[in-house]
């Protein structure tokens, strides 16, 4: 045996060993190294969790917060991580508390990360909304998280956080309104009037009602207008109408109304009762109710006041006014204590002894007017009451006469339509007198204009006396515009000759007929007088005053205008018309008046415009 060669042997063996062992412990060393203690690390549970903020128990449309955090302690980085969240059933994601980017994938968030390195983490908090409505007990489960990322060529996968729980608390809120009822015709209720009543429900919870069930009550002496009936779908049961609806949901506001008659048979201040009833399958039971009151009264919507000239035709300052009030009770019960006060309308006066009225009283009767009193006036009965008023006499410029007159029945009013009449305005007559000084020196114009307003006395005259002594036709004519301006003349009389006599006929011609030019371009009847008496014996120099009369003749027939003869009345006693060689005495003008007065109302109409 070589002792040698075995010892040889040994130490190979045993170096072979060694080398084994050093090989398997740098192995180890490597993978400590590469696959733990150069990994990453989401093992620290108070790092890496998924927990909730939020209590167990939610109502609907409140906010959950769940906090997802992960962070890397191992000494390895990680890329491409993917975090998939799963939205819970009943919820949505409240976009606006997200500070950070997301993707939103059907129903999950997906939040991605290139890269984590070591020491590196977030926190991330979700924020979902649970649904409204949703029923009472609903549970909202939220599952744990799913975290994917790399670590070299290989894939791996973290699941973080368990299963959380929410259960939902919630409840339908049903309101009923107050009963609104609405006379269709106004005024208070009587038979015959359509009567709307209207009231509304809602759902102001937050879950859905099932099994709503809504029962309106009619008065059982009323009739329903089943055309009337809002919402449609309903079953009508003896005056009672009934709607079934299946899921009142949140939110939702519905509008019921229906209408009823009112039949005849019902007492007077009868009350009638609407009430509705609301329950559903939660529990919900409310009601309200409202009533009305039958009134019965007695009505005038028929009656009548008629106003009317009495002398017929127009209606003038100072005529009688014939009034008559027709009273028809149209109601629904007889009328009691019925007064009708007429008082006497402003710018009239009551005609004493013309009041009138059947089966009345007259309780008062003076300055003021007329007060009837009737005992009763039953259905469908009419009484008549008149009286007159005479126009104010001051009512010249017309204007409207309107009645004030009241009608009331044991203590309430009634409105009656009132009537009017216009007072017709006395016609105003200018007539324009133009002349010397027989104008000047007389006061016949002024006589003329009472006499016509006393002829006529629905024309009020204003008479305009411009004469200028010793004025020629010249003369007029060269002051003709300035002395008619201001005035429309419906009349004019032009009174010229005396002075131009002597003066040439030629010029007076010429003159005479300028002025009938111009007061017939103002639209006026136009008059010329003729030359009165002239003694020429005091004024010699006015004895060829025969061409100047027949110049004034001849001017009027070429115009087509009457001149009015005044040489005929004066010269039949010049001795008592004129106080000199041509001017008129009291007497004469008298005269002139009268003489003009009867030309004049030959071209009037019966009111004394002229025609």
């Amino acid at each position: 045996m070589d002792i040698k060669k075995d010892i040889k042997s040994i130490l190979n063996v045993f170096l072979m060993v060694v080398i084994a062992i050093a090989i398997i412990v740098i192995g180890l060393f490597i993978s400590y190294n590469f696959l733990i203690r150069l990994s990453p690390n989401f093992e620290d549970k108070t790092l890496n969790y998924v927990k909730s903020l939020s209590p167990e128990e939610l109502k609907p449309d409140e906010k959950i917060t769940i906090e997802l955090s992960y962070f890397n302690t191992g000494r390895r980085e990680v890329k491409n991580m993917h975090i998939e969240f799963a939205i819970p059933a009943h919820t949505k994601i409240d976009p606006g508390e997200f500070a950070g980017e997301y993707l939103k994938e059907e129903n999950k968030l997906v939040f991605e990360e290139s890269a984590i390195k070591r020491n590196e983490g977030k926190k991330i908090q979700i924020v979902l909304v649970a649904d409204k409505p949703l029923d009472n007990g609903t549970e909202i489960k939220s599952s744990p998280v799913e975290i994917k990322y790399e670590v070299g060529n290989e894939a791996k996968t973290l699941i973080l956080g368990e299963e959380m729980a929410y259960k939902i608390s919630s409840s339908p809120k049903m309101n009923l309104s107050g009963i609104s009822l609405k006379d269709q015709n106004g005024g208070d209720l009587r038979i015959g009037d359509t009567l709307n009543i209207s009231f509304k429900t809602s759902n102001k919870g937050d879950m859905n009602a099932s099994g709503v069930i809504v029962e309106a009550q009619a008065p059982q002496k009323t009739e329903i207008i089943k055309d009337s009936i809002s919402p449609k779908d309903f079953e009508l049961q003896n005056n009672k109408i009934i709607w079934e609806i299946n899921n009142y949901q949140v939110d939702d506001d519905t509008s019921f109304s229906y209408n009823i008659k009112i039949p005849e048979g019902i007492s007077k201040d009868e009350k009638l009762v609407n009430s509705v009833n609301l329950t559903s399958e939660q529990g919900d039971s409310l009601q309200a109710s409202a009533e009305s009151t039958i009134r019965l009264f007695p009505e005038f919507d028929n009656s009548a006041i008629t106003v009317s000239d009495k002398n017929g035709e127009y209606l003038w300052a100072g005529d009688i006014i014939s009034s008559n009030i027709t009273i028809e009770n149209t109601g629904d019960i007889w009328a009691e204590d019925v007064i009708i006060t007429c008082p006497v309308p402003q710018y009239a006066s009551y005609v004493p002894g013309s009041a009138t009225c059947s089966d009345a009283e007259i309780i008062e009767s003076s300055e003021k007017g007329i007060i009837f009193r009737i005992d009763r006036i039953d259905i469908g009965e009419k009484k008549e009451a008149s009286l007159d008023f005479q126009v104010s006499s001051g009512m010249k410029n017309g204007g409207t006469i309107k009645t004030d007159f009241s009608l009331s029945s044991n203590g309430t009013d009634f409105d009656i339509k009132q009537a009017e009449i216009g007072v017709k305005a006395n016609f105003k007559v200018t007539i324009f007198c133009m002349g010397d000084s027989l104008i000047a020196r007389s006061n016949w114009p002024q006589i003329l204009g009472s006499m016509l307003e006393a002829t006529y006395p629905r024309s009020d005259y204003s008479i305009i006396a411009s004469g200028i002594s010793q004025e020629t036709a010249a003369g007029g004519y060269a002051r003709f515009d300035s002395s008619i301006s201001g005035y429309s003349p419906h009349i004019i009389i032009m009174g010229y000759g005396t002075n131009d006599t002597g003066g040439g006929t030629d010029k007076f011609d010429y003159y005479l007929n300028g002025l009938v030019g111009k007061a017939k371009a103002k639209n006026a009847t136009v008059f010329l007088e003729s030359l009165g008496y002239i003694n020429t014996s005091m004024e010699p120099s006015k004895k060829d005053w025969p061409y100047y009369q027949r110049i004034i003749y001849n001017v009027g027939a070429a115009n087509g205008i009457p001149v009015i003869d005044l040489y005929t009345p004066i010269s039949s006693d010049p001795g008592r018309y004129v106080s000199d060689w041509v001017h008129y005495t009291p007497e004469g003008s008298a005269v002139v008046a009268q003489t003009i007065f009867n030309y004049v109302v030959q071209y009037l109409d019966g009111y004394g415009m002229r025609k």
